[in-house]
């Protein structure tokens, strides 16, 4: 699917750190008095664990630092460079006691804890020598839905992923969808092809298959610490973790990990998981996402990375519900310092659904494809600073920060910019939607006030971009927004929209829309000014993509047509340090009667659009069909599934 890259790599993060924290983890590791070592070469699981008799897994060292543990005895396990294909799982047991474990790399990043399973004695296809085979023993099927979220298709339920020599490839649901880069799994017929990359030698390659769900698990533990460990090719399924904790698990610390490559999120931390940090880690590559937190308290995130996740989800047109770089929901009592999250195809940070007591600083959200920041039903309060929200410019995005039905925000000494439509934008639902805190009970109507703005810059970049908009709250749910909001000090700019650089929904609103009329209208900003900042601004936001790639993705998941009518859909490829020619192939078009389809480019080159219209003939059958637009260059595939409801 997209080439393995070393997850640090040409990524350098901007601290600001915060005045208050709400909890962390605090692990006393000077407690740790037996010492076991892994070697995943040198060792065995018959050795004493010893340095110079080391264990062979980590599964087995978990297991005597469980029993030292149980013994009043704090244990580190110290692991050799190597790669380790385990799943390691903690649980909690009545005769836990509070002396630490800490799960430790000899050298941080040199170890990988591998879901994958080695494949070997690939075979040529008959069709096409470029296609390999192999025997599949695996019968997994389709993942279950989630429940609250729009129509999943299959693609993205699916669990299989395959790397070879590290690339990891596109799953496609048939032989016909195959190009290089790619595999596919034919259940029925209990085989798997892979089409690697021109050249590759697969009697030599290094071929992994995920096999294993979760491969590191906390449940219910305490004074646990993970440093220095890399975790990829777990095969989650949506809405679960490759590392998992849970159980009400207390003080946890994660330091200078990795998550990568898996097929949901990276980390998940859930149930009420209490007092843990993770600091100075990586989550990118995620079919999902890459940091997860639910039901959550006294949670610290330092110094943390979540990169180009959500690709699985982007397989089915699907970006937006339950992921994020950075997804919460039901935390209360959350700091974060210095997080980056960038280049996801989905939200930068979600905070989704009745989030409390939230301190961020230092935040950096750039050029993710929908929201830099999206704050949802949420009481508050939540507080950023300097923070930087800027170039969420794709087609679809919606904004640098958004709120929906949120209270008690505030955002201070940050910078948003070049982010479409809007670099502030207020959503939702009229009148104000229920939601029940957690932990008291509670249950109050959410609406978007009480809003603290103050000494931003707020900068909009083209003709088309908005400073402000609200075009959705009206009357009363608009009084109370603007009769709370506090505004002042902030810097507004965008030389390209002098004239209409905010959007309020009031009588008479295109007279409100410039400057003048916002404080008019809002009775605030009277000390704050219309003119352009520094060029330097917005600097910490220019962040590089790494390697080579190319978002593919669609404008809408699922259409309507009528028998006889047509319907379009548009198709956008985004590249990251890409200049190939893009060419573009149907699938699911031929096999059903009257359906036709036509592309306005069948190839882009580097970056652009082209319109996908299909029409439905008098004579279609009434039903909903997948199409699976195939977008190919050299060694990388991209594909999105969208379906087609005829009525």
């Amino acid at each position: 699917m997209r080439k393995y890259r070393s997850a640090v790599c040409g990524l350098v993060a901007i601290v600001f750190m915060s005045h208050i924290s709400f909890g962390q983890a605090k692990v006393n590791e000077s407690l740790e008095t037996a010492f076991i070592y892994v070697d995943a070469v040198k060792g065995s699981d018959s050795n004493s664990g010893t340095k110079t008799n080391p264990l062979k897994t980590i599964g087995a060292a978990a297991s005597i630092a469980v029993t030292n543990n149980q013994n009043r005895i704090g244990s580190r396990i110290t692991i050799n460079p190597g790669t380790y294909r385990e799943s390691v799982t903690l649980n909690s047991s009545s005769k836990d006691t509070s002396l630490p474990i800490t799960f430790e790399a000899a050298t941080n990043g040199t170890v990988i804890v591998s879901g994958g399973t080695l494949y070997t004695g690939w075979a040529h296809y008959s069709a096409n020598q470029s296609i390999y085979t192999n025997g599949w023993l695996n019968d997994w099927g389709t993942c279950p839905t989630i429940s609250i979220c729009p129509f999943q298709q299959d693609i993205m339920q699916r669990q299989e992923m395959v790397a070879v020599n590290n690339n990891v490839l596109t799953q496609v649901l048939s032989l016909a969808q195959m190009k290089q880069g790619t595999f596919y799994v034919d259940e029925r017929g209990a085989q798997i092809y892979v089409w690697p990359a021109t050249g590759t030698n697969m009697s030599t390659a290094t071929v992994e298959v995920a096999s294993s769900s979760t491969i590191f698990k906390i449940n219910g533990k305490s004074n646990i610490v993970v440093r220095g460990l890399t975790f990829q090719y777990a095969n989650s399924c949506r809405n679960l973790g490759a590392v998992y904790v849970t159980g009400s698990s207390t003080n946890i610390l994660f330091d200078s990990d990795i998550f990568q490559w898996n097929n949901a999120s990276g980390l998940k931390i859930v149930n009420p998981t209490t007092y843990f940090t993770v600091m100075n880690s990586v989550s990118n590559h995620n079919g999902q996402s890459g940091y997860q937190e639910n039901q959550t308290k006294y949670g610290s995130w330092q110094s943390d990375i979540a990169s180009y996740n959500n690709w699985r989800g982007a397989q089915a047109g699907y970006y937006a519900c339950n992921t994020a770089g950075f997804h919460a929901s039901l935390v209360h009592n959350d700091t974060l310092d210095g997080l980056t999250t960038s280049f996801n195809e989905t939200y930068g940070i979600h905070w989704d659904t009745d989030n409390a007591n939230i301190n961020a600083s230092g935040v950096k959200s750039s050029s993710n494809f929908l929201s830099g920041v999206f704050v949802e039903k949420d009481e508050g309060p939540i507080s950023f600073s300097s923070s930087y929200m800027c170039n969420q410019n794709s087609a679809t995005s919606v904004g640098g920060l958004v709120l929906r039905n949120s209270e008690d925000v505030t955002l201070t000494n940050s910078v948003l910019l070049n982010n479409i439509p809007a670099q502030m934008m207020v959503i939702g639902q009229a009148g104000g939607i229920e939601v029940t805190n957690w932990e008291t009970g509670v249950t109050k109507n959410l609406i978007t006030q009480n809003f603290t703005n103050t000494s931003n810059i707020v900068q909009g970049n083209t003709s088309s971009q908005q400073v402000f908009q609200d075009s959705y709250l009206v009357d009363s749910d608009w009084t109370d927004f603007q009769s709370t909001l506090k505004s002042s000090n902030n810097t507004w700019w965008n030389a390209s929209n002098s004239t209409t650089p905010f959007e309020v929904p009031s009588p008479k609103k295109n007279s409100k829309d410039d400057f003048a009329g916002w404080k008019g209208e809002t009775h605030t900003d009277s000390t704050s000014k219309f003119k352009a900042p520094s060029s330097t601004a917005g600097a910490a936001c220019n962040l590089k993509p790494v390697g080579t790639d190319y978002w593919f993705t669609i404008d809408h998941a699922l259409l309507t047509v009528s028998p006889g009518s047509s319907t379009t859909y548009n198709l956008t490829v985004t590249p990251f340090n890409f200049t190939g020619t893009v060419k573009l192939t149907l699938d699911g078009i031929s096999e059903v009667r009257g359906l036709t389809a036509t592309l306005s480019q069948s190839s882009i080159q580097s970056s652009g659009t082209s319109v996908l219209t299909v029409k439905a003939a008098s004579n279609t059958a009434p039903g909903t069909y997948s199409i699976t637009i195939i977008a190919n260059s050299g060694s990388m595939t991209r594909t999105v599934t969208t379906q087609l409801t005829v009525n």
